[in-house]
C-alpha cells in the first residue's frame, strides 16, 4: 500500500461579517451568519481525455472509494484583516 499526500490551498475574499470561530465540538470553523462551514475534500472525476472535460462527484461508488481511504484530514483556518 502507498502513501498519497494531497495538500489544497484555497484563499477566499470574505465579507467582514464572516469569522472563524470555534465549534462547540473543538474544531475551528468559518461562521457565516447562524451557520457554521467546515472544509472536505471533495474528490470529482471524468472519464473524458479532453482538455475542457467536466468533472463531477456523479460517480457514488468511485468517490466513496477515495473517501474511505483517507485515514486523517487537517483543517487550518485562519482569518487576516
Amino acid at each position: 500500500m502507498k502513501t498519497l499526500s494531497v495538500l489544497i490551498r484555497v484563499e477566499l475574499e470574505v465579507p467582514d461579517d464572516w469569522n472563524v470561530v470555534e465549534h462547540p465540538s473543538g474544531m475551528h470553523v468559518l461562521k457565516i451568519n447562524n451557520q457554521y462551514v467546515d472544509f472536505d475534500v471533495a474528490p470529482l472525476s471524468t472519464t473524458s481525455s479532453d482538455p475542457d472535460a467536466e468533472w463531477s462527484d456523479a460517480d457514488q461508488r468511485l468517490v466513496s472509494e477515495v473517501l474511505d481511504a483517507i485515514v486523517a484530514v487537517d483543517v487550518d483556518l485562519t482569518l487576516n484583516n
